[in-house]
């Protein structure tokens, strides 16, 4: 019997350890891997992750980034200035032979600055979930003078009571090109909430805004100035453009070009000055659209085409019931344009078209409209 059992008990492998064991807990740096700022002013010099750790207050610059491939994550946190007019929340320092490339900063506040974010040759960068407020100057000033400011992203920022424009894309002799902005609250700039500027035969084409609040501003809900460059292409859409000191949207091509741009599906409302106005005197304003949008209760004009050639303006709604004496849509030495499949009401004028401009037929019938000759017809402008 005994020797039964002793057959049927298995082997056992060595009793000592193999060795040491390894190390099974993560490191600090593993758990974390990323560079802490704990003070400021404070340079980052190298690439790789940078976060705050609280709020910070700075008498000079908060952060400066000098080098690509960047992510500062303000985790919540604002940085605070000291009201100096030399001094940036985020300075990203390229240069014009040099330009930066993958910057990303987010998820906080900057705030009391010259500038809140200002990028000096900034490619492929993104601005993402900032509050940017009451910044001496500008709140986002991407800056492309002499060199590329190209490709950046700006997106969920609020940027609110800034004593310039809210952002501020500058292409002098240089290119702001294929950046985009969407779904911003700008509100409360002491001057546009966004402009495009490209004097000195500079860009600042094909750029995207797109879903933004822009409000309250005092001078421009958005303006794209191509004063001797070009601002061609870029596209703005589904913009609640309400309530700014001047106009609403305003392309200009001063001896320069601004073509081809794209409004659509935008609601301007009740700004102080016209809704929307294309103008190219001594230069360029042609090839651009205005499509579906609601366009009304706007101190001035609805829509204006002043010296602007070639442009289509299809399908907007543009009323005014408070009373003024306004118009609709407004043409002024203009050439070429197309004006189809708009409706207008409440103003005392409801179209002004040139004589050089070609438009369908405008229809001031009351009652059922007929389903022959000019209510019918598939261009036609409604004027009630």
């Amino acid at each position: 019997m005994a020797g039964l059992l002793a057959a049927s008990v298995w082997a056992q492998g060595p009793l000592v350890p193999p060795g040491v064991p390894g190390a099974t807990m993560k490191t600090l740096v593993q758990v974390e891997p990323r560079t802490a700022i704990t003070n400021a002013p404070f340079t980052i010099s190298q690439s790789g992750s940078y976060y705050l750790v609280t709020n910070l207050t700075s008498t000079g610059n908060g952060v400066v980034i000098a080098a690509s491939g960047v992510t500062l994550d303000l985790m919540g946190f604002a940085i605070t200035g000291t009201g100096g007019a030399v001094d940036n929340g985020v300075q990203i320092s390229g240069t014009a032979g040099a330009p930066l490339r993958d910057i990303a900063i987010r998820n906080g506040t900057l705030r009391n600055f010259s500038y809140g974010v200002r990028a000096d040759f900034s490619q492929g960068g993104r601005l993402e979930n900032l509050a940017v407020l009451s910044n001496l100057y500008y709140g986002i000033y991407l800056n492309g003078i002499g060199g590329t400011c190209n490709g950046n992203a700006i997106a969920h920022c609020s940027i609110v009571g800034n004593g310039y424009s809210g952002i501020y894309l500058l292409g002098t002799s240089g290119q702001c090109d294929g950046n985009r902005i969407s779904d911003c609250a700008i509100q409360g700039n002491l001057n546009d909430g966004i402009s495009f500027y490209a004097p000195s035969s500079g860009e600042c084409n094909g750029n995207i805004v797109s879903g933004c609040s822009l409000a309250g501003n005092s001078l421009y809900g958005l303006s794209v100035n191509s004063t001797g460059g070009q601002c061609n292409g870029n596209i703005i859409s589904r913009c609640a453009v309400v309530g700014n000191v001047s106009y609403g949207i305003y392309l200009l091509g001063t001896s320069g070009q601004c073509n081809g741009n794209l409004i659509s599906d935008c609601t301007v409302n009740g700004n102080v000055g016209f809704g929307i106005v294309l103008s190219g005197p001594g230069g360029q304003c042609a090839g651009n659209a205005i499509v579906g949008c609601a366009v009304g209760e706007n101190a001035g004009t609805g829509i204006r085409l002043n010296v602007a050639a070639g442009n289509r303006v299809e399908n907007n709604r543009l009323y005014d019931f408070d009373g003024g004496t306004r118009y609709g849509i407004d043409c002024v030495s203009s050439t070429n344009n197309l004006i189809v499949r708009n409706s207008s009401g409440g103003q005392m004028y409801d179209f002004s078209m040139s004589s050089k401009d070609v438009y369908g037929p405008i229809v001031t019938n009351v009652g059922e409209l007929a389903t022959n000759g000019a209510s019918a017809h598939p261009w036609a402008n409604f004027s009630r």
